[in-house]
């Protein structure tokens, strides 16, 4: 079982905020969607020196940014640790770090001094309070796994790409909740989703959120806590 670490500060200033936090971060919805499949052509331009006017050669490389995409989220799930931040200018005002467990989630949030830790599994969802002590959150969970709010994106363009490494530009639907509709920069490493990053409102300031995801496939297992 993975357990976040249990908050030394008590966690009140955040547990107020603690879904909006994850929703932010986080998908809101698991449902799931159609990735429609896109080409977009990368140009290379290779200039041969020569002893009189320099020769210019183009070639093309045609990629289906949608079709790697897609295989790479599938790749990438469902297993995996992952760490969020959320940057408002030049300070980091929120951490959460965690495991994903096919629908469970377990995962600590930081913000400024304080702290709490979250399970999310298909029983139900359990936050630390003041006293360190497991309580239950009342309602419909709304907050799903990071790559959870990728699955029906579209718009799809490419940003950058190197040997391994393809940086794309992608549109959030409906299963990102409350940032559906954002421009989003996915990188994929060796077939893989290995970083999100994009802008969103936090109260009156833009928020950058940079999501990255690691130990793919041996990231632990996540069960509900033990009152």
């Amino acid at each position: 079982m993975i357990e976040p670490g249990s908050g030394q500060s008590g966690g009140g200033p955040i547990a107020w905020a603690l879904r909006p936090l994850l929703a932010l971060v986080v998908a809101c919805s698991t449902t799931g969607g159609v990735v429609t499949s896109t080409s977009l052509v990368a140009t290379t331009t290779t200039v041969t020196p020569t002893t009189s006017a320099p020769a210019t050669t183009t070639s093309t490389e045609a990629i289906d940014v949608a079709g790697e995409f897609g295989a790479a989220l599938a790749a990438t799930s469902p297993n995996y640790r992952f760490e969020s931040v959320v940057t408002v200018g030049d300070q980091a005002i929120t951490t959460i770090a965690g495991v994903v467990d096919g629908e469970s989630v377990a995962a600590t949030i930081t913000a400024g001094t304080s702290d709490v830790s979250y399970v999310r599994t298909p029983e139900g969802e359990w936050v630390t309070g003041p006293d360190d002590e497991w309580s239950v959150l009342e309602g419909e969970a709304p907050a799903g796994a990071p790559l959870a709010g990728l699955t029906d994106a579209s718009d799809f363009a490419l940003e950058s790409s190197e040997a391994g490494l393809l940086a794309i530009l992608a549109t959030l639907g409906p299963a990102a909740g409350p940032v559906a509709g954002t421009r989003v920069t996915i990188t994929l490493t060796d077939g893989q989703v290995t970083q999100i990053r994009y802008q969103a409102q936090s109260g009156s300031e833009l928020a950058d959120v940079t999501t990255t995801i690691t130990e793919v496939g041996s990231a632990g297992t996540v069960e509900a806590p033990v009152a």
